[in-house]
């Protein structure tokens, strides 16, 4: 298949900002009535002529104590790694596979494009069915953004991590042991060359067994949080 030509295009994302008030300002009027009578005047009439009413209306001002919500940058995420749940993700791509894979179906230019839009240096990957964060940086010193190819390195390295055997001993049901323990039979099992079978059966079960064989990426989505260390996205397989 050809590579792919260099466009490129992020995932749109609608914000909602929080409407500016019309009237900034409240005002309020308070009216007061004085009084005076002669103490010499004992006829009605008198008493009143000698009444008067003012009125003092009085104009207060003051500004509405509410703060605005100033609305946190949108950041977007690579077309190539968005999560659409209506549509093929695209990149056909297995998270149990070396991410090099990609580059015989998409072009090294696109793969080192920004994986977000603006760029960010950093930013943090989980998963519904993982208990593990998975952190992702450049891969390179002399790039100051993370792109497209580092996110899938940062996957591809952090899910070939060896489960501990407490991580092990902590799943919650003998059906969740059993389910592992097919995925990491079947995972080494498909390696077609012998030898290198050996090799990965003898290496044990990793974090890409807990999935239970859910290891084709469809994307990322954006979480509702942020964090000192960067952005939040969640990981979606199938």
């Amino acid at each position: 298949m050809p590579a792919l030509m260099k466009h490129v295009r992020f995932s749109s994302i609608n914000a909602l900002y929080s409407p500016v008030p019309s009237t900034p300002y409240v005002f309020t009027t308070s009216t007061t009535s004085t009084s005076t009578s002669s103490s010499h005047s004992s006829r009605p009439e008198d008493l009143k002529s000698s009444r008067r009413r003012r009125h003092v209306s009085k104009l207060t001002t003051h500004l509405r104590s509410k703060s605005l919500d100033i609305p946190a940058p949108i950041t977007r995420i690579h077309y190539l790694l968005a999560f659409s749940p209506y549509q093929l993700p695209p990149i056909p791509y297995h998270l149990s596979t070396h991410p090099s894979i990609t580059k015989s179906f998409i072009s090294a230019d696109v793969l080192s494009e920004p994986a977000t839009d603006p760029p960010v240096s950093s930013l943090i990957i989980t998963c519904p069915h993982l208990q593990w964060e998975f952190p992702v940086t450049p891969s390179s010193r002399k790039a100051s953004c993370v792109s497209v190819i580092d996110v899938l390195y940062a996957l591809y390295r952090g899910l070939r991590i060896a489960v501990h055997p407490v991580e092990y001993k902590a799943l919650p049901s003998s059906e969740a042991v059993a389910n592992v323990n097919e995925a990491y039979y079947s995972r080494c099992n498909s390696i077609p060359e012998a030898q290198a079978r050996q090799g990965e059966h003898s290496k044990g079960i990793k974090r890409v067994d807990f999935l239970i064989g859910r290891t084709r990426f469809l994307g990322l989505s954006k979480k509702s949080r942020r964090r000192d260390d960067g952005l939040v996205w969640e990981l979606n397989v199938s």
